[in-house]
């Protein structure tokens, strides 16, 4: 049994895993099934689409270090720590909180601004 959950690939959930995916497509020369996107909640996920959209002869040992690298790129996760069962998202999802917060402060402020310009205009 294990003791502590995998290292998470580091993604936020605020785009960068749509850029995560076109890098993978880019670099191994493929597109990955979108059908299979709403499944892919782990590295072994998004991996096991990478492999059915490879040729065979592509597919060999060197195969996960050279993903888990690529995967991990827009995020500075080290890729020899992500295993198949690492969560794509990240576990503290700091940064989605961050960018509700500011996206409530964005919106208080327009709100602000409109009441302004409405009490102008009286």
């Amino acid at each position: 049994m294990r003791a502590t959950l995998p290292k998470s690939v580091g993604l936020g959930g605020d785009g960068d895993e749509i850029v995560a995916i076109d890098d993978v497509e880019r670099t191994f020369g493929v597109t990955l099934n979108k059908a299979d996107a709403a499944r892919w909640l782990t590295a072994g996920d998004v991996f096991v689409s990478l492999c059915k959209a490879l040729p065979a002869d592509m597919r060999n040992d060197d195969l996960w270090p050279h993903f888990a690298e690529v995967l991990t790129s827009q995020t500075g996760v080290d890729p020899k720590v992500i295993e198949k069962d690492s969560p794509l998202l990240s576990q503290s999802r700091l940064w989605v909180q961050v960018a509700d917060g500011l996206a409530t402060v964005w919106i208080a402020a327009a709100v602000g601004m409109l009441a302004l310009i409405g009490c102008s205009l009286l």
